[in-house]
Order: C-alpha cells, then structure tokens, then sequence
C-alpha cells in the first residue's frame, strides 16, 4: 500500500506539490492524472525516495520513506518515463546492475533474472547488447529492472 498524507513539494516559493492525499491499495490499479506542471513527476519522486518532501508523509508498505527509505524502496518498483538502460551493456548485465542496486545477491538474483528475461520475452536476446534491442525491447527491459527485485 501506497499512503500519501498531506504532501507538499517546495521549489523555492513555487509549491510543486500542496497538500496531495491519497492510498493505493496492494493489487489496485492506481491512475495519477493531471495537466503539465500538476506536481506528478514531483509525487513520484517523493513515493520513490528520489526527492525530500517539504512536509507531510509517504509511506509505501507501511515504511515512512524519509526515515525508512530503504525499506520502502525494497516494497516498490519504479519505471520512469525515460529509459534507464545502459545501452553497451546486455539485458542480463543491466539486470545485474538493477537487482545488485537493490541488494540483490546470487543466487537468488540469478534465478529471479532468467523469471523476469522470460516474462519480458527477452530471454533469447539476453547475452546481445541493448543498441541492437528495438524501441519495444527496451521498455520491456526498462519494466524488467523495476520488477528484478520483486517489490509488492
């Protein structure tokens, strides 16, 4: 579960983000819509741990992610918008990378990278350099390094 409580986002006097509240329940799918400059990207940032809030609280999974950042972050999968790939690297050797950025060790981390190169359908293509992957590849690798780690 995601728990949002009164999250404000400060960029000098401009409020990025004023007052957001909201819970996302375990299983539910959770839609955060607004216009250009709503504060979405800067709510995202703060639920990942990426950005500090100015005030109110963020919990994921019960962990508050200013003082239990590591925790939450285990209990959830971030994909950005923009791909987060190294491209001269292998589909298996950014998983590496992601899952080891997570804590991840063998050979747990292994066997969770053969589960989710065969959920993706990259499996076949896992020792080839990204460069070589087209546009629909690399998003499914890019969703593959925000799940490696199984959050819930």
């Amino acid at each position: 579960m995601i728990k949002v409580e009164r999250l404000r986002k400060l960029y000098g006097e401009i409020a990025a983000v004023d007052d957001a509240a909201f819970t996302a329940h375990a299983g539910e799918i959770f839609g955060l819509l607004g216009p250009n400059g709503a504060g979405k990207t800067t709510t995202i940032g703060c639920i990942s741990g990426l950005l500090t809030p100015t005030a109110g609280r963020v919990l994921v999974d019960g962990h508050d992610v200013v003082r239990q950042g590591t925790a939450a972050r285990r209990s959830i999968g971030v994909v950005p918008q923009e791909l987060a790939l190294y491209e001269d690297l292998t589909a298996t050797e950014n998983l590496e990378y992601w899952g080891g950025a997570q804590g991840m060790r063998n050979p747990g981390l292994k066997q969770r990278i053969g589960k989710v190169l065969e959920l993706t359908g990259l499996q076949d293509r896992a020792r080839e350099p990204v460069k070589r992957y087209s546009g629909g590849m690399k998003r499914r690798l890019h969703f593959a390094c925000g799940i490696v780690h199984q959050p819930k």
